[in-house]
């Protein structure tokens, strides 16, 4: 199954590869190293042929933890023996910390992981215009439904401009459980509505289980926080505020029940004892090794839990409101882009290209992401395929929105960290924790 052009658009902009965290140099184009004193592009015209005789090498950065990447880079190798692909990988904070500066000095990879912060990069065109490269190679369609990486020319607003990159995988949040110890303790699932899963939130506390597994050490309750606004807000007032319209708000009714809604679960003592003590990649092992009943996170930890608890490990997507309704999540892509002082951007469009084919859709399946192009993903068993279903279903419901943290100013990460903690730790109300957020967005675009 495919996401029609439409099913999609505009709602899975940047990447979310781990748990979202501090964000990157906010500097201005005035003000970033490196910047280059004329604008190059793909304007015009581009060749998709890459010699077969002439020696190439290509150097991609990123932070993808899975085996996506590193699968992804070896096949294309295989394809085009000629080109020597050489990875920088780099840990998910200190990537976030240092990849402007990368991308800013001569010796910038040629290819990068788009994240949060980068659009930092685009009024200093540091960052290659890829538009006709996308023209030449079709990624119109062979990118169907997704959001490509478009941004106007200072870097504030998503979703028109010039294009700078394309994913190659998609990832969006939902429900793990333990399916053992929801038997045993008798709970029904998946929950048709919000109040049920609460109430088997409930039931697992009184049986002297954590609930839910979670870990806010690097903000990891912004899981739970972005299923919730999916939830509660509407998709218009979620995506103007994510993508930067200027008169958004986040101070609303909806996202305020959804605030207090994770506050009630902290609380009520549903959620890891001292969670702003645990990281969110040591609650996902933890719940891989049996811990807690349940745990909101990301397909990129569909592969982790499966070899932890193997036929154990069930998902379902978040639940509505009411029973019936359309179901809405939050999720992204991991998508890369060219630096725009590559030597080598003809192979390096080539790259991106391949990531959209067959080949690459096996490899992204394998690594627990979603393929831009559904229909090619192999079909799998287990917890992998179950959350291939889901994704099926929020496709149908055309239910995909974005991480709030990612593009309504390059500062969010680090606020919505910082918010969370305060919220857990019983030290703003869901008022104050909203305000704070919008203090943030205000002071990026006014």
């Amino acid at each position: 199954m495919s996401p029609s052009p439409s099913s999609l658009s505009r709602r899975t902009f940047l990447t979310a590869t781990g748990a979202i965290g501090a964000a990157a140099l906010t500097a201005c184009s005035d003000l970033t190293p490196g910047a280059s004193s004329s604008e190059k592009s793909s304007s015009g015209p581009v060749s998709t042929a890459i010699p077969a005789d002439e020696k190439i090498t290509l150097v991609v950065a990123d932070a993808d933890d899975t085996t996506m990447t590193p699968g992804l880079i070896a096949a294309f190798r295989e394809k085009h023996p000629n080109i020597t692909v050489k990875r920088n990988y780099t840990g998910w904070d200190d990537y976030l910390k240092s990849i402007n500066t990368t991308m800013s000095a001569d010796s910038a990879p040629d290819i990068a992981q788009f994240t949060s912060g980068m659009q930092n990069l685009v009024p200093g065109r540091l960052l290659l215009k890829v538009g006709e490269y996308g023209k030449a190679y079709g990624w119109a369609e062979k990118f169907p439904g997704l959001d490509q990486i478009t941004l106007t020319s200072d870097g504030k607003t998503v979703g028109t401009g010039d294009l700078y990159g394309v994913g190659a995988g998609l990832s969006f949040e939902g429900v793990y459980y333990n399916k053992a110890k929801a038997k045993k303790l008798g709970l029904t699932v998946p929950p048709a509505t919000l109040e049920e899963l609460e109430a088997l939130f409930a039931k697992a506390k009184a049986a002297g289980e954590t609930a839910l597994v979670a870990g806010n050490l690097d903000g990891g309750l912004n899981h739970a926080f972005n299923v919730l606004l999916s939830v509660y807000l509407t998709p218009k007032d979620r995506e103007a505020w994510a993508y930067g319209h200027q008169s958004a708000t986040i101070v609303l009714p909806e996202a305020e029940k959804a605030a207090e809604t994770l506050k009630r679960w902290v609380d009520e003592g549903y959620v890891t004892p001292k969670v702003n003590g645990v990281s969110d990649n040591d609650a996902t092992a933890a719940f891989a090794k049996g811990e807690g009943v349940f745990r909101i996170s990301g397909n990129w930890a569909a592969a982790a839990v499966a070899e932890g608890l193997g036929e154990g490990a069930g998902y379902f997507n978040m639940p509505t409101v009411t029973s019936g309704g359309k179901v809405r999540t939050t999720g992204a892509g991991v998508y890369y882009c060219v630096s725009s002082k590559s030597k080598n951007a003809a192979a390096a469009a080539a790259f991106l290209d391949f990531t959209a084919g067959t080949e690459a859709a096996a490899i992204t399946a394998k690594a627990g992401f979603m393929a831009p192009d559904a229909g090619a993903m192999p079909s799998q068993t287990g917890l992998l395929g179950d959350v291939q279903k889901g994704w099926q279903t929020i496709v149908k419901d055309a239910g995909l929105q974005p991480f709030i943290q990612n593009s309504s100013s390059p500062t969010m990460g680090d606020t919505l960290t910082t918010q969370l903690q305060l919220l857990a730790g019983g030290k703003v109300t869901a008022e104050k924790f909203l305000a704070g957020l919008q203090t943030d967005f205000e002071n990026y675009h006014k």
